[in-house]
C-alpha cells in the first residue's frame, strides 16, 4: 500500500518514491535506491541583496551518482521534505541479512 508523507506543489515524497517538480518533467527518484542522504547550506554573497541569504540542498546517493533532491529557501519547509524523506527511508523494506541464522523451527 503507497503512502504518502508530504505532498507540494514543488515535491512528493511517498513509501515508493520522491518526486521533484521543477517546472519540466518531474524526477523521479525510487525510494529503495536513496542512500547517503545529505544536507547543505549555500551562504549567498553580501553583494548579492535580491537573493535569500541561504539556500537549503538535500542532496544524496542514488544508484551510484550523487543528485540533487530537494532545495529551499524556506527552513521550515525544508524540515518538513527532510521529515517525510527521513519517515520513507525508515519504513523501506530492509533486505535480508545473508549472516542471520534460519528463524527458529520448533520440532514435529
Amino acid at each position: 500500500m503507497r503512502r504518502v508523507y508530504y505532498r507540494s506543489y514543488d515535491a512528493e515524497i511517498s513509501s515508493e518514491a520522491f518526486i521533484r517538480e521543477t517546472g519540466g518533467e518531474p524526477e523521479t527518484f525510487t525510494i529503495a535506491d536513496i542512500g547517503d542522504v545529505a544536507i547543505k547550506v549555500v551562504e549567498r554573497h553580501w553583494w548579492e541583496p535580491w537573493l535569500p541569504k541561504q539556500v537549503w540542498i538535500l542532496q544524496a546517493r542514488y544508484r551510484g551518482r550523487s543528485v540533487t533532491l530537494y532545495e529551499s529557501r524556506e527552513p521550515r519547509v525544508f524540515n518538513m521534505v527532510t521529515r517525510a524523506l527521513q519517515r520513507a527511508l525508515d519504513e523501506r523494506p530492509k533486505p535480508p541479512d545473508p549472516t542471520a541464522a534460519p528463524p527458529f523451527r520448533p520440532w514435529g
